[in-house]
């Protein structure tokens, strides 16, 4: 029986995490489910958690396993529909132009990098080539840098509005919305986003 830590959570040691990652991650299998008895066969067997990191995988490929294509293109197909509403929008109304578009995407993709700690320490997990020799595995970590270099110092320049802008860039909450929430006008909201926009432009 799987032991629990601290926060009540399952504890699992390095073998346990080594068989589940070549069962679920390599091999494909599903998620196994606890054995009902007899008296409660009509009720759904409930999940069985696994290791951090391999469970959000098995989850993720549960979500969009309906769908033809790899789950994560799914996931990542979903997220930006939901940015390219709220950012399409501004721009049809005229709020923001296409300059300041286009910077919008740029920080939901240096956000991304920086937050997918979880999906990074999985990859690495897995035999992995970048397919272009050393100079462009270099190449691309160089341009990595540089981008959670500029993402850090467009914050800075943001300063205490920056949380505000990341849910409207970022997680894709209407500019209304994020008006209410951080009790200001949606004028003046609208104003803050412009501008933190353009500093993109100015991070170095």
């Amino acid at each position: 029986m799987t032991d629990r830590n601290a926060a009540g959570l399952p504890a699992f040691s390095t073998a346990e995490r080594e068989q589940q990652r070549i069962t679920h991650l390599v091999l494909g299998a599903p998620r196994p489910r606890r054995k009902l008895t007899s008296k409660r066969k009509k009720t759904k067997a409930p999940v069985i958690r696994l290791a951090p990191g391999i469970e959000e995988r098995v989850q993720l490929r549960e979500d969009w396993s309906h769908k033809q294509g790899t789950p994560e293109t799914h996931a990542r197909a979903a997220a930006a529909a939901k940015i390219d509403g709220t950012l399409a929008r501004l721009q049809r109304s005229g709020a923001i132009d296409a300059h300041q578009a286009a910077a919008a995407e740029l920080i939901v993709a240096a956000h991304e990098r920086i937050t997918a700690d979880v999906a990074v320490r999985i990859a690495k997990l897995e035999p992995r080539g970048s397919g272009g020799g050393a100079n462009a595995a270099a190449a691309e970590r160089l341009a990595a840098v540089i981008l959670e270099r500029r993402y850090t110092d467009w914050r800075s320049r943001v300063g205490p509005f920056a949380a505000m802008m990341l849910a409207i860039i970022v997680d894709g909450m209407a500019l209304g919305t994020a008006a209410r929430r951080w009790r200001m006008s949606d004028r003046r909201a609208r104003r803050l986003l412009v501008e933190a926009l353009d500093q993109w432009g100015r991070a170095r």
